[in-house]
Formats: structure tokens, C-alpha cells, sequence
């Protein structure tokens, strides 16, 4: 069970292709900040929570570590990221406050957490590049942002060695922090890139007539499946119109109708006719034979 917490990322794993375009968040820190967790959030709501949690400013260095281009498959694995880990499953005692969505849907910017820290706590930024992996120990006077800037993960076998070794410059960094001073981690992610998809397509040899042709339908196909394919995993409501204004007009000539033919129902049933008024009056037929 140590694990636990950390490896909620790899439930559902076999469902998550359904969610490709959403990336993980985590949060460890070393303050009390009031968490809610779930394993679907949205860029939104998560931002208003953070904004939230961390306007009174609990601690003295909030490291942003900005992964681009992972998903939270890449975190299932316990040699992924051992160090974050070890934060998010209890094992380092320090840290008092965790915070782990598996999926957020949208983007959620590094600049909008660092614009919510500057607003809100006045601390300064420092800028790390993740690719050199070189910086300046010291890092000045709290409150301090301390913005580390992580390469795309590349695709293949390299993945799991980049994304272990980005783990170690942030405990570095980490480590390096004043001792008595509390700190707060933000792992922000992005989802993966989707993938080009190519299509074989055949070219005949020694027929060079047909070449510029051939150019011309290519172009127009691919620009056809760009105009048709729909935005993945797009709410239905945004996607699609479901009431228009016929469907409008239809509704209130349909209800004008309604009411016409009540209030026709309603007059033929409230008429009143005696029986006696369809016989035959006796003393008219007789002045007519008088007559």
C-alpha cells in the first residue's frame, strides 16, 4: 500500500485511451493547504481551487515543475518518477499536503499558476532550463517561484530515462532549498502531442505525366479530412446544436394550435340545446291545413 496514492495513475489504464488529450497534476507541500481529490478535473475548476488554496500564501518557495507532452500512463510505472512518488505516498513525513488528479481536462498553464502566485503572495520568479539542467544555487529571498522548464519527453525507450532523470533535477532543486523553510511543488503537465497519422500511397514509377495530378488529389484529400474530422472529445453540447430556432418556432405554433383547439372544444361543449327544440310544433301543422 505504499504505493497507493501515487499509483492511482495506473488504474484504469486500459480506459484511458478515452481520455488522450488530458495530462496529470500533482501537488506535495510542506504547508496545510485544503485539497479535494479526484481523479477528473477540469484546467478550470483546478485552477480556482489552487487559487483558493494558495491565496493566504502557506509557504516560503513554490517550485512549478512544467512537464510537457506526458500522459498518466507515463506515470504507472514506480521507476517513472521515484522521488515525486516517495512525496505523494507519505514516505517523506515533511510533506503535509498532497494533491493528485490523474486526468485534468484542458490546459492548465505554468504562467497562469505563477501569474496566481505574483498576484497574490508578491514573490518573484526564477526561470530553470529543465534541457541544461544548470542553475544558481541560490535563489533569493522569499517568497520565491521557482519556475522549472522541462523538454517535450521524446517518443520510444528514451521516454522513461528522460522522464527519470527530469524527477532527479527536481529533488535536486528541492534539496537545495533552505532547511527551516516550507515549499510547496506544482507538477503542471500537457498531454501528449497526437501523432501524425501517414498514409501509404502509391506512386507509379516511370510515369511521370501523371505526377502533378497525383500532387493536386493528395492535397485535396488532406485538406478534406481536416475540414471533416471532428475535435476529439468535445462536449456533445458544444459540438452539436440540439435545439435551433425551427425547433423553437415549431414549439410555439404547435402550443398556439393547442390552445386554439381547447378553446374550440371548450365552446362546442358548453352549448345547451332542449330536446324539444328538434319536434315538430303541433299548431303550426294545423294553421298550415287551415290555411
Amino acid at each position: 500500500m505504499r504505493w497507493g496514492l501515487f499509483s492511482l495513475l495506473a488504474l484504469g489504464a486500459t480506459t484511458a485511451t478515452a481520455y488522450r488529450d488530458t495530462s496529470p497534476f500533482f501537488l506535495a507541500s510542506t504547508s496545510e493547504i485544503p485539497t479535494t481529490p479526484a481523479r477528473h478535473k477540469s484546467a478550470t475548476s483546478l485552477l480556482d481551487e489552487l487559487s483558493s488554496g494558495l491565496s493566504r500564501c502557506p509557504s516560503d518557495y513554490y517550485v512549478i515543475a512544467s512537464q510537457p507532452g506526458v500522459h498518466s500512463t507515463d506515470f504507472a510505472a514506480r521507476k517513472s518518477a521515484p522521488r515525486l512518488g516517495a512525496k505523494m505516498t507519505g514516505k517523506d513525513r515533511a510533506i503535509r499536503s498532497k494533491i493528485v488528479v490523474n486526468e485534468v481536462v484542458g490546459l492548465l498553464e505554468t504562467k497562469q499558476v505563477q501569474a496566481l502566485l505574483e498576484k497574490q503572495c508578491g514573490a518573484e520568479t526564477t526561470v530553470i532550463d529543465g534541457a541544461t539542467g544548470s542553475y544558481s544555487p541560490e535563489f533569493g529571498a522569499e517568497p520565491r517561484i521557482i519556475v522549472l522548464d522541462f523538454p517535450t519527453l521524446p517518443q520510444g525507450s528514451e521516454r522513461a530515462h528522460q522522464l527519470m532523470d527530469n524527477d532527479g533535477l527536481l529533488s535536486d532543486i528541492i534539496e537545495r532549498l533552505p532547511e527551516p523553510k516550507k515549499y510547496t511543488i506544482l507538477y503542471v503537465t500537457s498531454p501528449r502531442e497526437p501523432q501524425n497519422s501517414t498514409t501509404d500511397v502509391y506512386e507509379s514509377e516511370g510515369n511521370s505525366y501523371q505526377d502533378p495530378v497525383h500532387m493536386d488529389l493528395k492535397r485535396d484529400y488532406s485538406a478534406h479530412d481536416r475540414r471533416e474530422t471532428p475535435a476529439p472529445n468535445k462536449p456533445l453540447f458544444q459540438e452539436y446544436q440540439y435545439l435551433t430556432p425551427g425547433i423553437y418556432m415549431g414549439f410555439i405554433a404547435t402550443l398556439f394550435f393547442l390552445i386554439v383547439l381547447y378553446i374550440g372544444i371548450s365552446a362546442l361543449a358548453s352549448l345547451e340545446v332542449p330536446y324539444a327544440a328538434f319536434e315538430k310544433d303541433p299548431a303550426a301543422s294545423v294553421q298550415k291545413k287551415q290555411q
